[in-house]
């Protein structure tokens, strides 16, 4: 494969399973909490407060109070963050295709001028999605229909804050798949397909 895959998802919709097949069936190397990882090593920082300063920062109320609190190192921590992950993102690429999870990586490839497939995966059935939230990350059936809400706002406000993108816009993406209809299976081969 001559080019990497980016794939944004929606909460649950078995996007992180579609990119594991991928990678799996093209050799290609997999993306997503590793890119934290590699951040922290080349920048110093800690894993964890990557992880903190993640999708779920950007979306919560605390990123607003660091902003209008003024406080200049806090609110630049964001952009350092994702500075890092970017140079992650496009060293990685620049070296072989990979297959990379959200993070807004398509359009840190296209900064770069790399050549990608951008692919978001959604799902129409809130049952499973609420079934797959439940079995893979442990979240409480009456609570898991509102946090899948929640963290769906957290990556389209991620997206929203360092693209020019809207998460889910239809325009943003080269492959839509809804993942109520098509296996995660055939969601890959219709990746591989398109690469």
């Amino acid at each position: 494969m001559n080019r990497s895959v980016v794939i944004n998802r929606e909460y649950a919709s078995g996007g992180r399973e579609v990119g594991r097949i991928v990678a799996q069936a093209a050799g290609m190397e997999f993306y997503d909490t590793k890119i934290l990882h590699e951040a922290a090593l080349r920048q110093e920082y800690s894993e964890e407060m990557l992880a903190t300063f993640d999708e779920q920062f950007i979306g919560g109320g605390f990123f607003d109070f660091a902003l209008i609190g003024g406080d200049p190192e806090l609110a630049a921590l964001p952009y350092r963050i994702h500075g890092a992950i970017t140079e992650v993102v496009v060293e990685t690429a620049r070296k072989a295709p990979a297959v990379f999870i959200g993070r807004c990586a398509d359009q840190m490839l296209r900064d770069a001028e790399l050549p990608l497939r951008s692919v978001f995966i959604y799902s129409t059935d809130m049952q499973r999605r609420i079934h797959r939230a439940v079995q893979v990350d442990g979240v409480q059936p009456k609570h898991a229909e509102g946090y899948i809400a929640k963290m769906d706002r957290a990556r389209r406000r991620y997206q929203q804050f360092f693209t020019d993108t809207r998460f889910g816009d239809l325009n943003s993406y080269d492959l839509c798949l809804n993942s109520a209809e098509i296996s995660y299976e055939d969601c890959a081969k219709a990746i591989l397909a398109t690469c």
